[in-house]
């Protein structure tokens, strides 16, 4: 046994003696180098340039005065408004209705581009109080989790939906004024969203929700809405609530619910830059969550 090893290392070190020594390294001239560093140059020029005029405007947590996290609703019935949003210079986060029929096309919009990164929540579709208000979406094909669904059934639903929306990192409810204030359909769905690593926005589209609540005592990361820009669709009232909100943004982090429209498209692309100069910073949701379970913590 000995002997055949040190046979087998003999062979093979004379094999390694006899292979040919590998090509040399390719020696660049002085002339090549200088070419090489120039086309560097021209790459890092022009991604400054493309940051300064398209990349996304933002002030470092600690420097800002206030903190705003916007939440686009609705997103996948429409691409004109959509593509508008996504063209502001801000980190909108998008909440994406699942059946819509341009759910997928706008997720694999909002990933496109890595210098612009968007943030994508499942916008779910939960029972209202106002059944009728459920018929827009049911003809479109909206799936909704509904007050007499069995804890299986909430569960089935909610997972349909998030294989709709794959890039969602968390969910908020689609309408849901009923169903958020039932507690035993809230702890099925924040069961599941624990499995699932995902967190919760509350849109809180009804006073008695319970869903920012069944989140917490289950450990799942949760956050509420401050404000709805657009309940009032005019664009006086829409600006109005956008001043609101900066100023309690200056206090603390707030969150801002709104849909697509075109008020909301003008309004936005007019005051963020002013926003933006007095301090107060567009962030991801995720970023408010992550400072308040940091501050939580202390």
């Amino acid at each position: 046994m000995r002997v055949s090893l040190l046979l087998w290392l003999t062979v093979a070190g004379i094999a390694l003696a006899m292979a040919p020594p590998p090509p040399p390294s390719p020696v660049l001239t002085a002339a090549e180098i200088s070419g090489l560093q120039e086309s560097i140059d021209r790459a890092l020029a022009g991604a400054d340039r493309w940051e300064q005029l398209r990349g996304d405007r933002q002030i470092p947590w600690a420097n800002a005065r206030g903190h705003m996290a916007i939440v686009i609703d609705d997103i996948g019935r429409e691409l004109h408004l959509f593509e508008q949003l996504y063209g502001l210079r801000y980190r909108l986060t998008f909440a994406v209705l699942p059946w819509a029929v341009y759910s997928a096309g706008v997720q694999l919009r909002l990933r496109s581009d890595r210098r612009r990164p968007r943030e994508i929540l499942l916008h779910l579709p939960m029972e209202p109080k106002n059944r009728g208000a459920m018929a827009r979406d049911l003809a479109d094909g909206q799936v909704f989790l509904e007050l007499d669904d069995p804890p299986a059934t909430l569960r089935q639903k909610t997972e349909a939906a998030l294989a709709r929306v794959p890039a969602a990192i968390g969910i908020n409810n689609h309408m849901g004024s009923a169903l958020t204030a039932d507690r035993i359909a809230d702890d099925t769905i924040v069961q599941l969203l624990r499995e699932r690593d995902l967190f919760i926005l509350d849109s809180l589209t009804g006073p008695d929700s319970q869903l920012f609540d069944a989140a917490t005592d289950a450990g799942v990361p949760a956050l509420r809405r401050s404000f709805f820009l657009d309940h009032d669709p005019e664009a006086a009232a829409i600006e109005h609530q956008l001043k609101l909100a900066a100023a309690a943004a200056l206090q603390e982090p707030v969150v801002v619910i709104a849909h697509p429209s075109s008020a909301v498209v003008e309004i936005l692309r007019r005051e963020l830059p002013r926003l933006h100069s007095k301090g107060i910073t567009v962030v991801p949701l995720s970023k408010l969550l992550q400072r308040a379970h940091s501050e939580g913590e202390r």
